[in-house]
């Protein structure tokens, strides 16, 4: 069977149809979080919101022998402003936890952790997201598996408003 370009494109909504139900399903129910927050200077504030998923992470035995464990996961950054962002720095920090509240170390130990981020860019278009990947390989004093990630970014507008967001997810 000939298929020509105009029968291929009738073709392909089947195609998409049929495929979209084949392999396996990998998904989990997950809650995922977000936090957001504003700072307004004279002419307004930026707006900007993380969402991270899975929430919460299952951790792993690292691939990395410097660290005992590891969690990935992906932040998606959402511009609802009128004019796109730019975002200007990402900050992470990883603690231990128990049940989801964060222990604090004894005196003369602390959490030992890396993280890979693999931002595609630094600008989100007006009314778009933007998926950032983050690996984190870490110990912890405590020897557990569970903690803590909070990320904060901090973004600027094309029209010169800033503004800030931070994500929280729990590793397991």
């Amino acid at each position: 069977m000939t298929l020509t370009r105009n029968g291929l494109v009738l073709a392909l909504p089947a195609l998409f149809l049929f495929t979209s139900a084949c392999g396996k399903d990998d998904s989990t129910s997950t809650s995922p979080t977000s936090t957001t927050t504003a700072t307004t200077n004279s002419s307004g504030s930026a707006t900007v919101t993380i969402t991270i998923t899975p929430s919460p992470v299952s951790g792993r035995g690292s691939s990395d022998g410097s660290y005992s464990w590891q969690g990935a996961f992906v932040a998606t950054v959402t511009n609802s402003n009128s004019v796109p962002i730019t975002i200007n720095s990402i900050a992470a920090d990883l603690q231990q936890s128990s049940g989801g509240i964060v222990i604090t170390p004894l005196p003369d130990t602390d959490e030992s952790f890396r993280f890979e981020v693999q931002a595609p860019f630094n600008r989100v278009d007006t009314n778009a997201s933007m998926a950032i990947p983050f690996t984190f390989f870490y110990t912890l004093p405590n020897r557990g598996r569970e903690a803590k990630v909070t990320l904060s970014l901090s973004v600027t507008t094309d029209e010169g408003l800033t503004g800030s967001a931070s994500g929280t997810v729990l590793i397991q």
